[in-house]
């Protein structure tokens, strides 16, 4: 698998086990651990599991939704409700989560695919299997019918995009789509093109008779998370971990609109009945309607505690099908008000340049220095890492998120974590921001941690305070542990000199001596500039953040 791969599926589990750690306490411990399953629903309003997808059927007769127990390995559910909610039935046979559903046109087939990479085709009637569809290396996270229901396309974390005969089961083609995880795809209401997204930012249009590449759409920021035609076809909608949605003309390619308000990952979108609207759904809880012609947002339902993993309208326009880690909603669709516009985003205070700064500290005794083992970058970047662990990183600017992996020290307990943000002659300013003030706004500061000896890292650590030497005013480091990605620490007054964040540990025991863990450094804020250019990551020691007591 290669590096972008690898850093792909990594973010999604960083970032999945970070909803699982906000879904945790917000629900308890007791929801979360091995318990019995639950008692099947009678209705979907009973129905408490993961709904990662869900659609309607073309007369509006029939939902199904997909998901599971978890969003990964445990088992996969895929069910199918009246549209008033009551119980029809189960569709069996996934082993791990479902993550993609989708009705053919005429209402007589189903497709769902699983986070194992089975694709499923299955006959609505009776919910009984029709084919198994296995061609993808890992997981797939999105089918599309034809519009005649005789195709379906896949798109697989292996980058390539797969297309089916629906009476046969047998591969039509398999396309070599994306320069990473092939997250999304659609066909156009003709059926003449079929839309992929990407974990590479990237939306491509393609020929699904031969598999050749017809166009392409760049413009976001991140990784592609749902594609979506209009029901003229006249545009296509697009969204993802960027947290904004874009509208392209399919006649030309061009963007029509860009809309921004979402404050994480875009998961879903789809348009409306007859085209005039659009609605979304983030892991920030939030589903949002968009009218397509004035380019705004429109008032829509009140956010949730619950990460929405998908959204669907009714085919009469009059319901909105959302999916969460809470199950499943049926929402009136609110009126199309449009909102006013939103205020500009403060940005933060430039400074003037300060002259040189004096050779770096070295890590104070009370602190052991993490050497980190990787990095990777989800803008691109790359970084160069000393054997004491200073990292500098070069490379494309944008907003970005830094994975870093470590192990930690032998012979001492980890307490708490800190960063120093450090200076360079290369840096604007002295740095230690890379931005043209020399400033940084440190968005989320996240740690995962794993067993000792052990290589995976995916219980998130939970911190119980973040304080800093110095703050910029509204950018408190305490900001990056608010689960809040539009917030952040800064340094705006104190540029060109190094500063240092503690992050400390909430719970007891502390980390153990040895165990892996895996750093986030989310950098999002608005002007995608402000990221780090040099730092050093360190942890403090039980002995050294609590001075012994007096006998």
């Amino acid at each position: 698998m290669s590096t972008r791969r690898r850093s792909i599926r990594h973010l999604v589990a960083l970032r999945l086990a970070s909803v699982l750690a906000l879904v945790a306490a917000a629900i308890g411990p007791a929801a979360l651990a091995d318990d019995p399953a639950p008692v099947a629903a009678a209705t979907l309003a009973d129905h408490h599991g993961w709904v990662i997808a869900g659609e309607y059927s073309r007369d509006g007769e029939v939902i199904v939704t997909a998901g599971g127990d978890s969003l990964l390995y445990r088992p996969g559910s895929v069910i199918a409700w009246k549209a008033d909610g009551a119980k029809i039935g189960d569709f069996a046979g996934h082993p791990t989560a479902v993550w993609s559903v989708r009705i053919s046109d005429d209402g007589r087939l189903a497709a769902t695919a699983g986070y194992d990479g089975l694709v499923k085709l299955w006959d609505v009637a009776t919910r009984g299997t029709k084919h198994d569809l296995r061609k993808h290396k890992g997981w797939v996270r999105s089918v599309a019918f034809s519009p005649d229901g005789k195709r379906l396309a896949t798109a697989g974390e292996d980058g390539t995009v797969v297309i089916w005969d629906t009476d046969t089961g047998a591969e039509v083609t398999s396309i070599a789509a994306h320069a990473g995880a092939a997250t999304t795809v659609a066909f156009s209401r003709d059926g003449q093109t079929l839309a992929s997204g990407g974990s590479d930012k990237l939306i491509k249009l393609w020929n699904p008779a031969t598999g050749e590449e017809k166009g392409k759409l760049e413009g976001h920021g991140d990784a592609i998370w749902s594609v979506a035609y209009s029901p003229d076809g006249s545009r296509l909608a697009t969204a993802g971990a960027d947290r904004t949605i874009r509208i392209w003309t399919t006649s030309d390619g061009k963007e029509f609109a860009s809309l921004a308000g979402h404050k994480d990952w875009v998961t879903s979108l789809a348009f409306s009945p007859d085209g005039t609207r659009l609605v979304s759904g983030s892991l920030d809880g939030a589903v949002k309607l968009w009218d397509v012609t004035a380019k705004g947002e429109q008032e829509g339902p009140e956010r949730t505690t619950s990460s929405v993993w998908s959204v669907a309208f009714a085919p009469d326009g009059k319901t909105i099908l959302v999916g969460s880690h809470a199950g499943a909603r049926l929402l009136p669709t609110p009126a199309a008000n449009l909102l006013p516009p939103p205020p500009p985003v403060p940005v933060p205070v430039p400074v003037p340049a300060s002259p040189p700064s004096p050779p770096q500290p070295a890590v104070a005794s009370a602190t052991t220095p993490l050497v980190p083992t990787e990095f990777t970058s989800m803008a691109g970047a790359t970084a160069t890492i000393t054997a004491d662990g200073i990292v500098t990183v070069t490379g494309p600017l944008a907003k970005d998120t830094y994975t870093l992996k470590a192990i930690l020290p032998a012979g001492v307990k980890a307490q708490a974590f800190q960063i120093e943000a450090l200076t360079d002659p290369a840096l604007p300013q002295q740095g230690p921001g890379r931005a043209g003030n020399g400033n940084f706004v440190l968005s989320t500061f996240a740690v995962l941690a794993g067993p000792t000896g052990g290589n995976d890292a995916s219980q998130p650590v939970k911190f119980s305070a973040a304080k800093a030497d110095f703050e910029q005013d509204k950018y408190l480091a305490a900001a990056a542990i608010d689960d809040k990605a539009d917030t952040g620490w800064a340094i705006g007054g104190g540029i060109g000199k190094p500063h240092t964040a503690t992050f400390t540990v909430a719970a007891e025991p502390a980390l153990q001596p040895g165990a892996p863990v895996t750093i986030t450094l989310d950098q999002q804020y608005v002007d995608g500039q402000h990221t780090i250019g040099k730092f050093r990551l360190s942890i403090i020691p039980v002995a050294a953040a609590e001075p012994a007591k007096e006998p």
